[in-house]
């Protein structure tokens, strides 16, 4: 026990209040008794994602990521029948032809590259879901999404299609 006392002192030692200099005030702490500051990957929680540093290709947000934000969208899909998708195949192969500098939305492809290919035109521009927006995109918090949507179901229930 001896050892223990000599090696950390005892509660009577004045080692918990700063030295003073003669005139009374504290004298600074030595730079090696500073602890190094935390590197900066703590500071962040475990599972943060910088979105801003992830590439988006054609994608531009209207306005930025914030964390616990939803985005709303409210849209009305339409279904295109398989005679009008083969009219649509015919239509975009011409504009691939007059534009070739023209993009599939949210594809990141050529679409003069994506004519190429029949496959995989029908599976990456025409076998996705087509909608028409009725507004543009905002951001809403998480308890504002049940009111919401029964605010819109609330609405659109009297509409005809």
């Amino acid at each position: 026990m001896d050892a223990l006392m000599a090696n950390y002192g005892s509660d009577s030692d004045d080692d918990n209040e700063p030295a003073t200099v003669a005139g009374g005030a504290p004298e600074p702490q030595e730079a090696s008794v500073l602890l190094p500051p935390p590197p900066l990957d703590l500071l962040q929680p475990p599972n943060f994602v910088d979105y801003s540093t992830i590439a988006q290709g054609s994608r531009i947000r209207s306005f930025p990521h914030v964390e616990g934000n939803y985005a709303l969208h409210v849209y009305i899909p339409v279904v295109i029948p398989f005679n009008a998708r083969k009219q649509l195949t015919l239509v975009m192969r011409r504009a691939a032809s007059l534009v070739p500098d023209l993009y599939a939305v949210d594809a990141d492809y050529a679409l003069s590259e994506l004519c190429k290919d029949e496959q995989k035109l029908e599976k990456v521009l025409l076998g996705r879901e087509f909608h028409v927006s009725l507004g543009r995109t905002v951001g809403i918090q998480v308890h504002q999404i049940d009111s919401l949507v029964a605010m819109l179901r609330q609405k659109f229930q009297s509409q005809q299609r």
